[in-house]
């Protein structure tokens, strides 16, 4: 009998997990289908996206649902923590990237050091620097049966981005193709 319900709850558990494409909601959702899933009103929000602020273990992140034609397709956070000292950025992208492991398992792509330049590579203390120059990226990626996470720490003229992104393996076709063919509108 304890067998039968620890199955049982085991299951429940992953149908729960998989229940959910990006936070509470699946892609394809309207913006006012994504909106009802929020606890509050958005902090930002266009045509084309909702924005929140959002903490994840504590700290602070921005949260975007990503719309075309009404149609979620991807979700991202961002984080929106400062440091001086730029080495807390590879910090907060490991402790990022066990999180996602927990959650999706070992990472498809393991990337934890895309190094363009050797210039800082002898000095850990300095990797972060390194970053914020575009001279080192981590990043890596989760796929489940419908979506494609990846996880990006990079950086350019001193300033370090890192964030999670979430995207429809199923509407990305789509995705392409209603781009291109906006674009090709304003020729």
């Amino acid at each position: 009998m304890y067998y039968l319900l620890l199955v049982i709850s085991t299951l429940v558990l992953f149908a729960e997990e998989a229940k959910y494409d990006f936070r509470k909601t699946n892609w394809g959702m309207s913006k006012e289908q994504v909106r009802a899933t929020e606890d509050k009103k958005p902090d930002f929000e266009d045509d084309k996206w909702l924005g929140y602020e959002v903490k994840i273990n504590g700290k602070d992140f921005g949260c975007l649902y990503c719309f075309l034609e009404d149609k979620l397709y991807r979700g991202e956070y961002f984080s929106e923590g400062e440091y001086t000292n730029k080495n807390l950025y590879i910090d907060d992208y490991e402790e990022l990237k066990e999180i996602l492991t927990k959650k999706y398992g070992k990472p498809k792509t393991d990337r934890p050091g895309l190094w363009k330049n050797d210039l800082y590579k002898v000095d850990k203390s300095l990797w972060g620097i390194a970053i914020s120059a575009g001279l080192l990226a981590y990043e890596a990626s989760w796929e489940t049966s419908t979506t494609e996470i990846w996880l990006r720490l990079e950086g350019d003229n001193d300033e370090i981005s890192l964030g999670i992104s979430y995207y429809s393996k199923e509407l990305a076709g789509w995705v392409m193709q209603t781009i291109e063919k906006e674009a090709s509108k304003d020729f």
